[in-house]
């Protein structure tokens, strides 16, 4: 049974505590600015696993040029699209079946290589900058190689035109791609720390036996240690929000009950995790140590550095767990793409899910250990 005047309590409880240490203070609101002014850059990796569909009437310069890309070890198959009859070939970027679409005109890239002034779109996904550079790159590369093959050359007397399209992120911004993921990695650790050491303080001070002979519940115990952080949790990625947007310029395309819901979900695991870890740990060094241990590849295997698909196959199922991974998708997919509700939906519901089950087992374990 849930009791709200004792709840009550041990929030006000809490909020004092919190407030009464400059250090608690220091680590909650300074530090997701200065890592957010730090990491503004984005640390890129080598570019691989390119899904590109070319949208062109079939004919052996198609085969060829998909021959290539496959070849070059940059790229991969992408499975379920009829590139013959694609209506918008936008919409392949905007739902994720594919980061790069070959446009060819009607007639075919036969045509375009013939006719130099028929120009060949090349529609790319730059939610992540540096790689759509290196995607532009690569494919352009082949291009090249494909029409120095029959007789023509980029840039030379039979010029093959290239129309270039930089989607959701036209002026290939580091920020814009970090700024999100840096969103996700700083409120996660924060509240990972401050929410871990929560409960391990009560028990290096001898308090966690006052709250277990009090008429609260094991309910009201866990919800008057944790909301307060999980109120906190929600303003400090509102404020990284704003310092994103008004002092780093990103823009901000979805709309903010999509933020704020995918906000609540992330909050939520990170201190459903914070505090299974507080139930195990008995003192605010384990908890610390604890946290470290979750902490460095859950931000290794979510996509804030690294590109998920450049993960061998054999280790990419481990950030599938990882709440982390879908947290960043869906705030790039807010912020930057204007917020998918097919993608947000998905994501944010397996959020959702692995926030009530990751709670679930906090609560009992901490049953457990007070029975």
């Amino acid at each position: 049974m849930i009791h709200k005047r004792i709840i009550k309590g041990l929030i006000r409880k809490e909020f004092i505590q919190i407030f009464r240490d400059p250090k608690m203070i220091a680590a909650i609101f300074f530090i997701p600015i200065v890592q957010l002014t730090m990491f503004g850059l984005a640390l890129t990796s080598e570019v691989k696993n390119i899904e590109m569909v070319v949208v062109s009437k079939p004919s052996a310069l198609v085969r060829e040029v998909k021959t290539r890309a496959i070849a070059s070890g940059w790229f991969k198959r992408v499975q379920n699209v009829e590139e013959t009859n694609v209506a918008d070939p936008t919409e392949l970027l905007t739902t994720y079946q594919a980061e790069a679409v070959l446009v060819a005109p009607n007639k075919g890239l036969e045509y375009a290589l013939e006719r130099q002034n028929s120009p060949i779109q090349i529609l790319i996904n730059a939610t992540n900058a540096q790689r759509a550079q290196q995607v532009n790159a690569y494919i352009t590369q082949i291009l090249a190689k494909v029409a120095a093959h029959h007789g023509y050359q980029l840039g030379g007397p039979a010029q093959l035109a290239l129309d270039t399209r930089i989607l959701f992120n036209p002026q290939l911004s580091t920020t814009d791609f970090m700024i999100p993921a840096l969103l996700v990695m700083t409120s996660f650790i924060i509240l990972m720390i401050v929410g871990s050491m929560a409960i391990t303080k009560e028990k290096e001070m001898g308090t966690m036996e006052k709250l277990i002979s009090s008429p609260a519940s094991t309910a009201d115990i866990l919800l008057g240690k944790v909301l307060p952080y999980f109120f906190i949790g929600i303003g400090v990625v509102t404020l990284m929000l704003c310092v994103g947007v008004f002092g780093f310029g990103i823009p901000f395309r979805g709309t903010f009950w999509q933020f704020a819901l995918n906000g609540i979900a992330l909050a939520a695991c990170a201190l459903s995790v914070a505090t299974l870890i507080s139930t195990i740990a008995n003192s605010q060094q384990q908890a610390m140590m604890g946290g470290v241990l979750v902490l460095l590849p859950a931000v290794l295997l979510s996509g804030v550095f690294f590109p998920v698909d450049n993960i061998p196959v054999g280790f990419r199922w481990i950030c599938y767990l990882n709440p982390m991974m879908y947290a960043c998708t869906n705030f790039r997919n807010i912020i930057l793409k204007g917020g998918d509700y097919l993608l947000f939906g998905k994501y944010f519901g397996i959020l959702l899910l692995m926030a009530i089950t990751l709670a679930t087992l906090a609560y009992k374990n901490f049953k457990s250990k007070l029975n």
